[in-house]
């Protein structure tokens, strides 16, 4: 146990906030977790979480002794360590609202005690850190804190695996050159991965680095699957020799899929492509892959006209996933709200989803209660996102439920299952139609 280190605050009750503090907490130390809104803080001490994320509950009950979450800005007075926590915003455009994490900051500042060690481990963009210290140094002259900002490795769907299980640490340094503050220093270190300290502004680009390179494999593997269905090559033939390659490596990227989503990888692009044209620096490369993924979504459309609309003209569709992927309740950017909306009344949709209602849904779709009612007379079933529950279905209903068993897969679930597709025109990614209507 580890308490000698002090109590540890995070600030800030999003989702990276709540996932990070319990995972905190799992090593035995002392943590508050705070955050303004009251009613929030109420019903996550009751273990009601207002996010999806696999294994949350059970890590929760695990340290739920050595949580105390609080709404009273007094309760961080205490702490040696303050960890800002709070989701960045993304507004339409794509682009980041930093003011939260600003206001957040300016809020907590006053009951900061001597000495704190202040950490920011929101998504900001390169100079934002460097630009706080100075900030805070207004707020509060007198203040002695250390500032540093932690690169999050938070996955929707996978928060608690990355948690606990970190590849390594980034954090970002006034000085990287000096060891860093012991209260956070150790508190890194019982994660035993590397640490790797560079100033703030380079963890700050290397957090949407990494991002870029995953666009950049997504953009690769989208055109690539689209070469192989014209030419009769078969993509998932293919993946194992190039994941068996060095330098692409077997964790790479290539799964086909109908571009990124979930907003923050959009985000991403749109900050490295304004901070290019800031700086004059060529952006032309991140300007092609947002061309590229506002333009990937189309490959349904085609998919539906050649497949489900050239046979009925008013057909109705069953679609399974509105989250953007499996193991979340984020529908942000999500294909399937997209999709539903540019259909309109051409189509009668109805949905099914493991975690989102009827009534979070405001668009012309019935979410059903069940994954295999959306069968009944479909003419076509679309695949949207990755749940297990999709690539796990008894293919029977399909068979016998549909009105006409046309299957369109964007996200590869029965990629696998392609020897049992009989009696089924199944549409991926990757390779040419299978089956027949």
């Amino acid at each position: 146990m580890t308490t000698h280190l002090g109590p540890t605050a995070f600030v800030g009750l999003s989702h990276l906030g709540i996932v990070s503090s319990i995972a905190w907490a799992s090593f035995g130390r002392a943590v508050v977790a705070y955050d303004a809104d009251s009613d929030r803080v109420e019903a996550i001490e009751q273990g009601k979480f207002p996010i999806h994320e696999p294994g949350l509950s059970e890590l929760f009950a695990k340290t739920r002794r050595t949580l105390r979450f609080s709404s009273e800005l007094e309760a961080l007075s205490e702490c040696s360590l303050v960890i800002v926590s709070l989701d960045v915003p993304t507004g339409a455009d794509n682009t980041s609202d930093l003011e939260p994490v600003v206001s957040l900051v300016e809020r907590i500042v006053p009951v900061l005690r001597e000495g704190v060690v202040l950490v920011v481990m929101s998504q900001v963009p390169p100079g934002f850190t460097r630009a706080l210290s100075a900030r805070i140094n207004t707020l509060r002259p007198a203040l002695s804190f250390t500032l540093y900002y932690w690169v999050e490795t938070l996955i929707f769907g996978r928060a608690v695996e990355r948690a606990l299980e970190p590849e390594r640490f980034i954090v970002g340094c006034a000085d990287p050159r000096q060891p860093l503050m012991e209260v956070f220093g150790r508190g890194l270190e019982a994660f035993k991965c590397p640490i790797l300290p560079m100033r703030y502004e380079s963890a700050e680009l290397t957090k949407t680095a990494i991002n870029l390179y995953l666009i950049g494999s997504v953009t690769y593997t989208n055109t690539l699957a689209d070469l192989c269905a014209a030419v009769q090559a078969d993509w998932e033939e293919m993946v194992p020799a190039l994941k068996l390659d060095q330098r692409i490596g077997p964790a790479a990227y290539l799964r086909p899929s109908l571009g990124i989503a979930g907003g923050n990888l959009e985000r991403d692009l749109h900050t490295l492509k304004g901070l290019c044209d800031r700086d004059g620096v060529d952006g032309s490369y991140l300007s092609s892959l947002i061309e590229y993924n506002a333009h990937r979504y189309r490959w349904v459309l085609r998919m539906l006209r050649e497949h489900v609309f050239h046979v009925e003209s008013s057909p109705r569709l069953a679609t399974w996933g509105l989250t953007y992927k499996k193991n979340t309740r984020s529908m942000k950017n999500s294909p399937a709200l997209r999709l539903i909306s540019d259909l309109g009344w051409a189509a009668d949709v109805t949905a099914w989803d493991p975690v989102i209602s009827a009534t979070e849904v405001d668009l012309p779709v019935r979410v059903l209660s069940s994954r295999d009612s959306v069968l009944d007379g479909a003419d076509g079933l679309l695949i949207l996102s990755d749940w297990d529950e999709f690539s796990t279905c008894d293919l029977g209903p399909i068979r016998t439920s549909m009105r006409h068993p046309v299957v369109i897969d964007c996200v590869g679930a029965l990629e696998l299952r392609r020897a049992e597709l009989a009696g089924i025109r199944y549409v991926s990614m990757g390779r040419a139609v299978q089956g027949d209507q």
